[in-house]
Parts: structure tokens; sequence; C-alpha cells
């Protein structure tokens, strides 16, 4: 396992300042005890690797704090279902795509509290730039150290709903099997979690669309070919994809942000993705994964 070069940058409109932070390793992954993967192939992946000392993918730092008024005027009309408590505990676990929304995630928990008002909401960040999903198993049970601060394992803080992010944009520096491990590594975060919690209850989200036209332009340090890009683009649309089949394989509620910020050529929309490095997200693009996994929670009933 390659030793990933992690960053951090703001996000502004158009601007990013980065530091360097200290690399994470690669742990391996649990076999899963409950969920099984499908018997369909998941075909083959490009030959690229992501994971290398050039290539990793740059961590952003947090989201501002409040929505807009010409965003948060988009949000609808509280849903009628009552929860059944006050007080509700978010984990959402991911790469710098769960990062990069900020500490609290402030359009989710905007979203949720316009929705459900006499509702008290703690949203905890456990997203980690620049790290796959092996690492994101890890941090279910383990504490770890990110960008300084030391963060306590995401069972340890007992939530009522886990929000398990694809790691997509964090794929495996391998071919073979590469989709079918991601598959099965999905599974293993399920199982930790019902074994582990319970009560708590699981939404798998996959996040917007990379757009293969200008993957990473004005992202420090990362300057990428044509093709490369659509190597990349390519390979990230897989592990999206590969997210949304399993959730939807095993019955687990699923916030589709990817299919919504598609165009109609099958790119990422640029609108939602953020300018200064055509990576992460922009404003609009972290509402809309706000509003899909708000609209996810209460379609399913999770908080009831």
């Amino acid at each position: 396992m390659n030793v990933f070069s992690l960053f951090t940058f703001t996000v502004l409109a158009a601007e990013s300042l980065i530091s360097p932070i200290p690399a994470t390793s690669e742990t391996p992954v649990v076999a899963p005890l409950k969920v099984e993967k499908p018997s369909s192939g998941f075909g083959s992946l490009s030959s690229f690797r992501i994971e290398t000392n050039e290539s990793v993918l740059p961590t952003v730092t947090p989201a501002p704090t409040a929505i807009s008024p010409s965003l948060a005027k988009l949000l609808p009309t509280p849903y009628s279902l009552p929860p059944h408590k006050s007080k509700y505990t978010i984990a959402l676990l991911g790469d710098s795509m769960i990062d990069t929304l900020g500490p609290e995630a402030p359009h989710l928990k905007g979203k949720l509290s316009a929705m459900y008002p006499n509702v008290t909401f703690t949203i905890r960040n456990f997203g980690v730039g620049g790290t796959n999903i092996a690492y994101g198993i890890e941090r279910l049970r383990n504490s770890y150290a990110y960008l300084g601060v030391q963060i306590p394992s995401v069972v340890s803080t007992k939530p009522d709903l886990v929000v398990v992010e694809s790691f997509g944009y964090n794929p495996f520096s391998f071919d073979t099997g590469a989709l079918d491990k991601h598959w099965l590594s999905l599974a293993t975060i399920v199982d930790i979690i019902h074994s582990s919690l319970p009560g708590t209850k699981i939404l798998i989200a996959s996040t917007i669309a990379p757009n293969r036209d200008v993957f990473g332009d004005g992202a420090p340090g990362l300057s990428f070919s044509s093709e490369d890009k659509v190597k990349r683009t390519d390979n990230i649309k897989r592990y999206l994809e590969n997210a949304i089949k399993f959730a939807r394989g095993e019955h687990i509620p699923l916030a589709d942000v990817y299919h919504a910020s598609l165009d109609g050529n099958g790119n990422g929309k640029l609108q939602y993705i953020n300018p200064g490095d055509h990576i992460h997200y922009s404003d609009a693009g972290r509402l809309l994964f706000a509003q899909k996994v708000s609209e996810t929670i209460a379609s399913n009933n999770l908080l009831n």
C-alpha cells in the first residue's frame, strides 16, 4: 500500500491554501459476517493508479459555517413525519468528499434543522482526505489523529445514523478484483456497525460526479493530461456506481448524489464542482449533497 500525501487547502470560490499533513497507511479489510456481494461481475478497471505520491487527491479545509441566503431559499418545507427523539447524532464516514463538507457539515445540518425544526442535530465529520475505504474501516473502532486533532472512533460516539460515502475518489491501487474488494469493504462497514451498534441506522451516499474535461485543474501539485483525466474520472465513476449497486442490492437507504450531478453526456456538472481545484464541492455541490442525504433520511424514516 502506497503512503498517501495529504494536503489541506481552503475552498473559497476559486482559491486554495495547502499545507502537508502526515500520511496514513492502509489496514487489512476484515471479511464481512452477514452481507454478501452479488454473484454478478463488476467489469474491468482502468490501469492508472490514483494512490501514488504524485496523484493523491488533496484535502480541502472545512466548508463555510453557514448557508448563503440564495442557497437557503432552495430548502423545501419541513417533512411532516415526526422523529422519535428530540436529539440525534449523525456520523459521516468517508474521504475528502466528506471532510470538505466542513465541521458539523453545516449545509446538511441546516437542511435537517429546516425539515425538523424541533430536533437538535449533532453531526460528526469522520472524513479523512487522501485515504481509501480500508482506512475507513479502521476508523470505525479505532481513534485516530487528523490535522493535529485526536478523533474518537465512530463507534465510540454511538451515533443514531451513520452516512457512509463511497470513498470513490480514492480507489484501490490495483485493477483485478478492486471493485470486488470495494464491495466487500462496504459490506464490512455495514456488518461492523450492525454488530457494534445494533440500534444505529445506515445510509449509503454517492458523492458528486467528477468532470473529465477539467479534473484536477488548479489543484496544487496536480497536473493531468487529457487522457489521464478521462482514465481517472472513469475509474472514480466505477466506484461511485459500485456503491450505488451495493446499496440497492443490500436494500440499504441510498442518497444518490452522483446521478443528480451528471449532465446529459455523463459528465459531472461544473456548477457542483469547486472552480479552485475541479475536484471537490462548490457551495452548490455541498447543498446538493445535503439535499439528497436529508431527503433520503426523511423518505426512509431513518429518524423514526
